[in-house]
């Protein structure tokens, strides 16, 4: 087309839009003078091809369109009226290219076109279409060759890769890094594994290398994807590879092993010595879980607690309700590989001695670990004494220790603080000391009278010299007592005490013919009302501090008896040398035979060894 332009008008440039058509042309002029307008065309683009595959692509190819002027054409691809995936050119990126390959195309059927592009010119292809029946894989399926497999056992898993409508995408090939989950350590602690595509056990939650061929992984000489599960139950298995997973877990549920060992659990692990504590038994396999195939009587034996202090000895009671001595044969009935206690039978166990102890259980064949037990000692039901010698020296201190015990002889812990007690069970010494222990402040109190003791976890010892510090007197041998009102000693404490050394003269055996004798008679005396001619008459001995008669003193002992007044006879007094050190006869004193007098009476050693003087007083 030509049109003729005034002279003298300045070139124009007209773009002209040929609606309808598919092109766009230029209107061009230039010059002073009369000139001709030429309209050049942008031919639009033929796609070629447009091939889907497997995996969700469709490769296209196009025609390049020969610009109508200098510079390039470039094209941008569309697909289904929006911008495509791969490495297709889009509007907002076109590219000099002919070809590309759009990816993540879901399945069905989809339209393309190619749109060149010249400077400000555009022209569209005609729309091409493309069916995709295998998408790009989005998601995995699981599947075992066993939904019940034993613990510890192969399972040979099959992995799929699937498109948006489960078909299987056999572009997904090769080596795969792959994570599965959703089992559990056993009980003992032994992972969940899959064999990966070298044949290596791989801990579930760690990267597994599987090997897929045409979208599949299968299992070959135990590698590539062999599954052990070793906690027993019900479990839903996934699997990802980071982009994609399962949907669905897969449901399998594990069997556990045969029986290889026993477990023993208690309602309590600090029972009260002589309660009933109920056990429970459980078989259990290899990795812990319990072996439900144990059931029915078995046979046990239980062991490792001891007899109480008293002599009782620990029982479990068998399915009978029978209650069966530690060490002895124990019917207990099974269910699902358990043994718990119904009605009071079957398990009940009781223990008698306090402190810790580690329990077993065997049926002949299967052991089970020590299961820790600590009995705590009942409430205090009587008193026990002990003394660090059991042969003191008498007016010696003893240190004295008190406990409070259980009915089964354990020391009730609970029996704390201050409890006032009263001892019994020795006698004063000759010369009237009675026997006293130090109460918890430091005094010495008499037997006979409430003494506060301090006791911790059911003791009473001695510190620093108080709480117990017992002093015996008498030579003799008692048996020591002690109540604090509510409980008591169920036996004395037998001690013996011996004499002290010997030191001095003691009257012993004293007869009066007349009048009475004053209290506390032995290393002095007083005699009154004993009249004109009254006669008084006595043994000597010789005796420790106290007046305990030394025994065994050996021989070359005299005693000679004088008188301030009166008569004296039998005088001197040989003293034993073998048994009790006291004379075999007696002297006598006779008070003169008229008017009053007030006369002392004196027994001095005559021979060997000097001791201190024993002396009477005698008044008409």
């Amino acid at each position: 087309m030509r049109r003729l332009l005034p002279a003298g008008v300045t070139a124009v440039l007209v773009a002209v839009s040929l609606v309808g058509g598919t092109a766009l042309a230029y209107f061009s002029t230039s010059g002073a003078g009369d000139a001709n307008a030429g309209v050049s065309k942008l031919s639009a683009p033929s796609i070629s091809s447009a091939t889907p595959a497997v995996g969700g692509t469709v490769a296209l190819t196009w025609s390049a369109v020969t610009p109508p002027g200098s510079g390039t054409v470039s094209y941008s691809v569309s697909r289904d009226g929006d911008k495509p995936e791969g490495n297709c050119p889009s509007v907002s990126s076109p590219a000099s290219v002919t070809s590309c390959t759009d990816s993540a195309v879901g399945v069905g059927t989809h339209t393309y076109t190619v749109t060149a592009k010249w400077r400000s010119w555009n022209a569209t292809s005609g729309s091409t279409q493309a069916k995709v029946t295998v998408g790009a894989a989005t998601r995995l399926s699981l599947s075992a060759a066993s939904s019940t497999p034993a613990v510890g056992v192969a399972d040979n898993l099959t992995i799929a890769a699937l498109d948006e409508k489960g078909s299987t995408v056999t572009t997904y090939t090769g080596s795969h890094s792959l994570t599965f989950s959703g089992a559990s350590a056993s009980p003992g602690g032994t992972n969940p594994t899959v064999a990966n595509s070298s044949g290596t056990a791989v801990a579930f939650g760690s990267a597994t290398a599987i090997s897929f061929t045409l979208g599949v992984a299968t299992v070959s000489s135990s590698k590539n994807g062999a599954m052990k599960l070793y906690r027993a139950g019900a479990t839903s298995i996934s699997v990802s590879d980071g982009s994609i997973a399962s949907e669905t877990g897969l449901a399998v549920t594990v069997t556990p092993g045969p029986a290889t060992k026993l477990s023993l659990s208690a309602a309590s692990t600090t029972p009260i010595a002589g309660s009933s504590d109920d056990l429970t038994t459980t078989a259990l396999d290899t990795y812990g879980n319990t072996a439900t195939t144990y059931t029915g009587s078995h046979s046990l034996t239980f062991s490792g607690a001891s007899a109480s202090p008293s002599g009782e000895i620990p029982t479990v009671t068998d399915s009978s309700g029978v209650a069966t001595a530690f060490g002895s044969a124990t019917a207990i009935s099974f269910s699902a590989g358990i043994a718990s206690v119904v009605g009071g039978g079957n398990g009940t166990m009781m223990l008698y001695k306090s402190g810790s102890t580690s329990l077993k259980v065997s049926d002949g064949s299967l052991t089970s670990a020590a299961s820790a037990v600590t009995v705590v000692a009942a409430n205090a039901s009587k008193l026990s004494l002990s003394a660090a010698s059991t042969t003191p020296t008498a007016g010696a201190t003893d240190n004295l220790t008190t406990t409070a015990l259980d009915a089964f002889g354990n020391t009730a812990t609970a029996y704390t603080g201050s409890h006032n007690i009263t001892f019994s069970g020795a006698a004063a010494s000759p010369s009237g000391t009675a026997p006293t222990v130090v109460n918890s402040s430091g005094t010495a109190t008499a037997f006979g009278t409430a003494t506060a003791l301090t006791f911790s976890s059911g003791i009473a010892a001695v510190a620093s010299s108080k709480n117990g510090v017992m002093k015996l007197n008498k030579a003799e041998t008692a048996s020591i007592a002690a109540t604090d009102g509510s409980i008591s000693t169920s036996a004395g404490l037998t001690v013996t005490v011996k004499t002290a050394a010997a030191a001095k003269l003691a009257l012993t055996n004293v007869t009066i013919s007349a009048g009475s004798i004053g209290a506390g008679c032995l290393f002095t005396c007083t005699v009154t009302a004993l009249g004109n001619n009254g006669t008084v008459k006595a043994n000597v001995a010789v005796t420790d501090s106290l007046g305990n008669t030394i025994a065994a003193l050996g021989s070359g002992h005299a005693v000679k008896v004088t008188a301030s007044g009166g008569t004296v006879t039998g005088s001197p007094l040989a003293i034993g040398g073998a048994g009790a050190a006291e004379s075999s006869t007696q002297f006598t004193y006779t008070s003169r035979a008229s008017g009053a007098y007030t006369d002392t009476i004196t027994a001095a050693t005559s021979e060997g060894t000097t001791y201190t003087n024993a002396t009477a007083t005698a008044s008409r």
